[in-house]
């Protein structure tokens, strides 16, 4: 039996695509996440392995929230919202939202280019 070897280099890794989020997000208005990971398409791998770290502070399914949410003093500034569904009391919520940022978000939050926020929203 032959062993074969491929190069890696050559060989494509497919990125997600925007509808794949679905399975992990819950979209609020969701044609508008749509339309704005579409614009965005460097934000869809971010966000799967944002849902695998939030899961590591919040538990292992967390429900995470999409939403654009612009901002009406700025000219067209959307920016895409990950709100972290808890039931949490909001101590300990935020206690577990600032050790992912320091842990993790702070380090990754660039290369979101200032188009994703993670933030809790309480049951």
């Amino acid at each position: 039996m032959a062993i074969q070897i491929v190069d890696t280099a050559r060989v494509p890794i497919k990125e997600p695509k925007p509808e794949a989020l679905e399975k992990l997000y819950i979209f609020r208005r969701s044609p508008e996440v749509m339309e704005f990971l579409e614009a965005h398409p460097f934000l869809v791998p971010l966000l799967v392995e944002a849902h695998d770290k939030i899961g590591e502070y919040f538990g292992p399914q967390p429900e995470v929230v999409l939403e654009i949410v612009t901002d009406p003093e700025v000219d067209d500034d959307r920016e895409l919202f990950a709100f972290i569904q808890t039931g949490l009391s909001p101590e300990q919520a935020l206690d577990k939202l600032e050790r992912l940022d320091d842990d993790w978000w702070l380090d990754a939050a660039d290369r979101s280019e200032g188009k994703l926020c993670l933030h809790v929203e309480f049951a």
